[in-house]
């Protein structure tokens, strides 16, 4: 393994560097804290529902970290222009920070700081990224501009606009849940054929392959899937929804299986991508399957596919892979990554059987844990090193 050595330009010179080593402490200390809470050992502040105070930790501190990290380092690609660095990325990492601290301070200034820290991050990710993005007119990634300013909405719309009002808030979990994922199906409609298709002219010529990549199916599974989001946000208990959410599983199952993953097998860093992935539809027919047939505890389960499943784990696989990548690293998983790819998926199935205070849910804070306490110590040395000379 690497040796560590800690160089700050070094560390801010890239977002992946900070924001990816952030991600990997806060997945760590955020999901020991709520398990220790769940077992009664940890007390939150109150002044929020625990999950609620916990769905918005997971999605806009911990994904929202994951977004900054890859987004911030891919606009400088598509781009051109050199990546965001030095002192705008120190304060975007430290309005983050401030969120998470506010987060649990349990008095009217944490919950201040915790709002205007976690509106301010969101509100400096919107502006480096459209100054980069409208710079050079970069008119494909507009789209990426919305979805930021979506997250900047629901943010400012969750803290000042539902303060006070649980259901409010819910529905603004929601709706940031549905922009992760509209995140994935965006981004990782692009990476994953691509990537997938790379390596397999590379390493399986003999088969010829060329993957789709975005046509007029996959426009359709897309706009079928935003439908559901649509519905899932504002008519959280619609049968109609639950069909359509139904509906969209079975389209997202084809385009996956349209990217032939399978055949990528032997490579960990492509293999958990589609994995990843795979957990989509699985949550989708979850929660239409729940909304379809009121079957309650189906919805719980739908909702750690995609939050546990899908999001937990593609940002590991993606973290690993550009991590690799823009270091000058080999592409290739190290042994305790395809552990902790392989952890990271059982954890998702014993989460999605879990009850707050039984084995399973025991097991599935145990192995996300483990997963990204594999991360941290594979990588750490990475990120923080210069990059590799050739």
């Amino acid at each position: 393994m690497d040796p560590i050595h800690f160089d700050s330009r070094v560390l801010f010179s890239y977002a992946f560097r900070a924001f990816f080593l952030l991600v990997g402490v806060y997945a760590v200390l955020v999901i020991s804290a709520w398990g220790l809470h769940l077992s009664g050992v940890l007390a939150w502040p109150d002044a929020l529902p625990a999950a609620v105070r916990h769905g918005h930790e997971m999605i806009f501190g911990f994904a929202g970290a994951a977004i900054a990290g890859f987004l911030l380092t891919a606009v400088a690609t598509w781009t051109g222009r050199p990546p965001v660095a030095g002192t705008p990325l120190m304060i975007l990492c430290a309005l983050w920070g401030a969120a998470r601290i506010g987060a649990f301070l349990p008095s009217l200034f944490g919950s201040g700081l915790w709002a205007s820290a976690s509106v301010l991050f969101w509100g400096g990710m919107l502006a480096l990224v459209s100054r980069e993005v409208i710079a050079v007119r970069n008119t494909r990634n507009y789209k990426v501009l919305g979805l930021l300013f979506a997250f900047l909405a629901t943010e400012a719309y969750f803290f000042f606009v539902a303060s006070g009002d649980v259901a409010g808030q819910e529905a603004a979990l929601r709706i940031g849940l549905c922009l992760v994922i509209g995140m994935i199906l965006l981004i990782g409609g692009r990476i994953i054929p691509s990537f997938t298709q790379n390596w397999l002219r590379l390493n399986r010529p003999q088969l010829g392959t060329n993957l789709p990549l975005f046509d007029r199916f996959e426009g359709t599974t897309v706009a079928v899937s935003l439908l559901f989001a649509l519905g899932f946000v504002f008519w959280p208990h619609s049968a109609e929804i639950g069909l359509l959410g139904v509906i969209a599983s079975v389209l997202q199952f084809i385009r996956l299986a349209r990217w032939r993953g399978w055949l990528a097998y032997p490579e960990p860093l492509l293999w958990i991508l589609h994995v990843g992935y795979a957990w989509i539809p699985i949550g989708l027919a979850l929660l239409g399957t729940s909304l379809l047939f009121d079957q309650p505890g189906l919805w719980d389960s739908g909702l750690h596919a995609l939050g546990y499943g899908a999001i937990g784990t593609m940002i590991l696989g993606v973290a690993a892979r550009v991590a690799l990548g823009h270091t000058g690293r080999p592409l290739r998983a190290f042994p305790s990554m395809t552990a902790a790819f392989v952890i990271m998926t059982l954890g998702t199935v014993f989460r999605l059987f879990a009850q707050p205070d039984g084995l399973p849910m025991l097991a599935a804070i145990g192995f996300w844990v483990a997963a990204y306490l594999l991360f941290l110590v594979r990588y750490l040395p990475i990120l923080l090193a210069p990059r590799l000379t050739s």
